[in-house]
């Protein structure tokens, strides 16, 4: 009774995943380095396969990308499930991720997230018990010693490739000095509440000739995508995104300039600081590889935010100390 309570060794509840010899690769490195894309080469070549995503769009996107290369592949999120016949590969969120299917290849994005104090018991939940012979993690350094920790307990054999950035991140230090008219072209502006992106949505719509686009996650699925679709259409008149957070989750858009309405948002009981490792991940999402432009940009939209954001982008990565297999709410 004593020993089936003990919580202490989650790695003992996946009995098939500790019977197998899992070869773990570490893509690791920051955004726009290419990390995702090498590992889900890998996945399109397997046999079978699962890409284990932060969120339903990118989900989507991934299933958009593998089916129009000829590989059947299925989708599985929270709000969507499309069963394609006779597929070998599924799409999901990371939370549908399914540890009784065997797999040849399996891909688990964002792995930094394993530390998200909400949504984290999920990634641990797939490291450990995803039944794949092979499986990629991509994300940051932040937790690559808790992922070498969970592989000696495991027997797991862990390997890690290095990465840089394909294109350097500038910080603009002229802000745009609280004015919305000096939004351009491929700007995106991250707002951290849905009543901000509105407000800014309108207030550019109607002080300059930009029309706007909007991603956030309360979106349906197929309205986040046309959304994401029209902003990367350079042919359209919808040259510039407001958006939440999310986009910093891996999302592939045509981004120029990232810039924050403000560095602060509510934690559910006051304003706080947005902590310097998300801020660095949605910087970092200007100027993507393939994107039209040279270089990615980052700036606030207040003079008073910028000595943080220089900070925040400054920093190095966190070096996480826990991660848990259960969400604390």
């Amino acid at each position: 009774m004593v020993e089936s309570a003990d919580l202490t060794k989650p790695h003992t509840w996946f009995p098939f995943a500790r019977a197998m010899k899992r070869k773990i690769i570490y893509h690791c490195g920051p955004t726009n380095s290419g990390k995702t894309y090498n590992a889900l080469q890998r996945f399109m070549e397997a046999k079978t396969g699962v890409y284990c995503s932060p969120l339903r769009l990118l989900a989507m996107e991934v299933f958009d990308k593998v089916n129009a290369k000829g590989i059947y592949c299925s989708l599985l999120t929270g709000q969507e499930k499309k069963r394609v016949p006779f597929s070998n590969h599924v799409a999901c969120t990371v939370e549908m991720a399914s540890t009784q299917e065997l797999y040849d290849v399996a891909v688990i994005d964002e792995i930094q997230m394993m530390a998200d104090r909400y949504r984290g018991y999920a990634w641990t939940r797939a490291l450990l018990g995803l039944k794949a012979d092979e499986i990629h993690l991509c994300g940051d350094p932040s937790v690559l010693d808790i992922v070498k920790k969970i592989c000696q307990d495991t027997g797991d054999e862990l390997h890690e490739q290095h990465y840089e950035r394909f294109k350097p991140l500038v910080v603009e230090a002229k802000t745009l000095l609280g004015n919305l008219e000096n939004i351009r072209s491929g700007d995106c502006v991250v707002a951290f509440s849905r009543r901000e992106i509105f407000e800014v949505k309108l207030a550019i719509e109607k002080q300059t000739k930009h029309r706007c686009c909007v991603i956030y996650g309360a979106l349906p699925p197929e309205t986040r995508r046309q959304q994401a679709s029209l902003f990367n259409d350079q042919s359209n008149e919808y040259d510039v995104l407001v958006a939440s957070d999310a986009v910093g989750m891996g999302l592939n858009l045509n981004i120029r300039r990232v810039i924050f309405n403000s560095l602060s948002k509510f934690n559910g009981d006051k304003m706080v600081p947005v902590p310097a490792s998300q801020v660095k991940q949605i910087a970092g999402r200007a100027g993507r590889r393939g994107c039209l432009y040279p270089d990615g940009l980052a700036t606030a939209l207040h003079l008073d935010d910028l000595d943080y954001l220089i900070e925040c982008l400054k920093q190095p990565f966190d070096n996480v100390k826990k991660v848990g297999p259960f969400s604390i709410l």
